[in-house]
């Protein structure tokens, strides 16, 4: 019976082993996974193709003035420009005349508001045509009135832009990305204090009045008709 009796007071210990055991086991098992969550999350390019993409450039323009031969007075007004320049660097299927049919650039961008707000708008605009051997630039813009709504402010600047961000899609993967003022990859993520609307427009060169000005820079944006 003494024997019997130290055995049952091992049964305490022998259960605190197995568990220091099993926590051992499975402890590397939730990191993994924990890790493999964060690897997930991370921005991966197609495997078939890839695009060299530049950091985004901001330019300030003024409404263009005409001469038609007839005089009417306004003030120009400030748009802004983001700009990213790409070049194809890898394709598994290099096409035989040297052009890719369309690529597809989703643009994401966060503006400060007078209201003590930030405002995330995102667009997404096809381009034809595209050179594989030729470096080409594609651009977004956001109107004076869009600017002076959101900021309050006569002048545009980049300043006003909290974020920048976005990924070039060929054939339904991503081929490329770039980004300013986050990491990388913000734009896939909750962001607080950031309210995500559709009610101030991004506009594609097309929409604006610089749309035959400086032609051959910029890739082809397809018509909405098509």
């Amino acid at each position: 019976m003494p024997h019997l009796d130290f055995l049952g007071s091992l049964k305490p210990f022998n259960n605190f082993m197995i568990k220091q055991r099993i926590s051992k086991t499975f402890l590397p098992l939730a990191c993994a996974i924990s890790l493999s969550g964060v690897a997930l999350g991370q921005l991966e390019v197609s495997k078939d193709a890839k695009f060299s993409v530049d950091d985004p450039q901001f330019t300030t323009l003024q409404s263009p003035t005409i001469s038609d031969g007839n005089s009417k007075k306004f003030r120009p007004k400030d748009w802004l420009e983001v700009e990213v320049k790409l070049k194809v660097q890898k394709l598994a299927d290099e096409p035989e005349d040297k052009y890719l049919d369309e690529i597809k650039v989703n643009w994401h961008i966060v503006v400060k508001g007078q209201d003590r707000k930030a405002y995330k708008i995102s667009k997404t605009v096809t381009h034809v045509n595209i050179p594989t051997d030729e470096e080409v630039y594609v651009s977004i813009y956001l109107s004076p009135n869009t600017l002076k709504r959101i900021t309050g402010k006569e002048k545009a600047s980049k300043s006003d832009l909290e974020a920048i961000g976005g990924e070039i899609e060929l054939k339904g993967s991503m081929v490329g990305f770039f980004s300013h003022g986050e990491k990388a990859g913000w734009w896939r993520k909750a962001l607080k204090g950031v309210e995500a609307t559709s009610k101030f427009p991004l506009l594609n060169k097309t929409q604006t009045p610089f749309a035959p000005l400086w032609y051959d820079r910029y890739a082809e944006v397809k018509p909405k008709n098509d």
